[in-house]
């Protein structure tokens, strides 16, 4: 958990959720990645689906800080390939002192923005949020590919589910809260132990309130 979630939101909905400001040419690549997947789940990337799917990451270059909405691999690649173990989720009990977690928690953590996931034939959704928006803890990395170009690879965390949903599925993804996206983003704060019992701990309260519904 968690193989498909739902993004059906507009391109302003994420950029004032997050506090994105974005370049033109980043805002028309998400409004085309809208249009092209929003009506279905959004699967993990492959050999037979090479969907490139949002995160909001924050970087810091020269003294200022970016943040932007970017199209990523969602399985985390590793030197220059997909890692050859599951890696589209993490999970956040084995990430300290991971090798191929560590890089990636220590400064490079982003938002995944969704407005659903699906596990076992039900649906998971924040519906008292703006928009029905929320995100999910993500790890990167930027890799070259083979041909050259550079790539965004991207992984979730999970954790144990909350009990009203462990009777579905024993695992959910960490949800991170508004008030601690920036504290998750800060590509200057060491990610470490702390960074996450804070994470779990404050976004509990908005696990408990998902709701589930038979698909």
């Amino acid at each position: 958990m968690c193989a498909s979630y739902g993004l059906q939101i507009r391109p302003e909905d994420i950029h004032d959720g997050f506090s994105v400001i974005d370049d033109q040419a980043s805002t028309v690549a998400l409004q085309n990645w809208l249009e092209e997947f929003r009506h279905e789940p959004v699967k993990p990337t492959g050999v037979h689906r090479r969907n490139l799917n949002p995160i909001v990451r924050e970087r810091e270059r020269a003294g200022e800080r970016r943040r932007t909405v970017d199209l990523a691999w969602w399985k985390l690649w590793v030197r220059g390939e997909p890692a050859r173990f599951p890696a589209i989720n993490a999970r956040v009990e084995g990430l300290v002192g991971s090798g191929a977690w560590s890089g990636p928690l220590k400064s490079r953590r982003g938002l995944v923005p969704a407005t659903e996931y699906f596990e076992k034939g039900h649906r998971f959704t924040l519906p008292d949020e703006p928009h029905g928006l929320f995100a999910f803890a993500g790890l990167w990395n930027v890799t070259k590919t083979p041909e050259g170009e550079w790539m965004v690879s991207y992984a979730i965390v999970t954790q144990p589910a909350v009990p009203h949903l462990a009777e579905i599925h024993d695992r959910m993804p960490l949800l991170v809260p508004r008030e601690l996206s920036d504290e998750w983003l800060d590509p200057t704060r060491t990610g470490d132990q702390d960074l996450l019992d804070e994470t779990v701990a404050v976004g509990r309260a908005l696990a408990e309130r998902v709701q589930v519904s038979a698909l």
